[in-house]
């Protein structure tokens, strides 16, 4: 007899893929077996990760997703969204480089920004602008 606590409840059969069968290295069939059923033996790692993210998604407790999946509760948390910097705009050092990225020709507020904060690096050693 199997242990209630440890297997996470669904309220419905959860489909994981309905045409593939294997993605990336991941088996689709075994991810979707351990997020429905018991899992079987012998995931790997990204299978796995793959069910814990499933199971997350639909409100299953961690604890009980990294018990249920044999997973460290560290793995069985949701990845944290990478933080975004905001795109580098006309007039800065940061825009000077980006246009030097893209190929392009810098633009005349970008090349002035790029000059007073290599003047600046040349003077004291950083290109940053001193706090008011």
């Amino acid at each position: 007899m199997s242990d209630l606590t440890s297997r996470p409840v669904l309220d419905s059969y959860v489909h994981v893929s309905t045409t593939q069968t294997y993605r990336g290295g991941v088996d689709l069939i075994a991810v979707e077996r351990a997020v429905n059923d018991m899992p079987p033996a012998g995931m790997t790692a990204d299978e796995k990760l793959m069910a814990a993210r499933i199971l997350a998604d639909h409100g299953v407790a961690l604890n009980v997703i990294a018990r249920h999946l044999r997973l460290p509760h560290r793995l069985a948390r949701p990845a944290k969204a990478k933080h975004q910097p905001e795109p580098a705009s006309c007039g800065t050092d940061r825009g000077y480089r980006r246009h030097q990225r893209r190929n392009q020709a810098p633009c005349t507020a970008c090349r002035s920004a790029h000059a007073a904060a290599d003047r600046r690096y040349r003077l004291t050693g950083t290109s940053k602008e001193l706090a008011a």
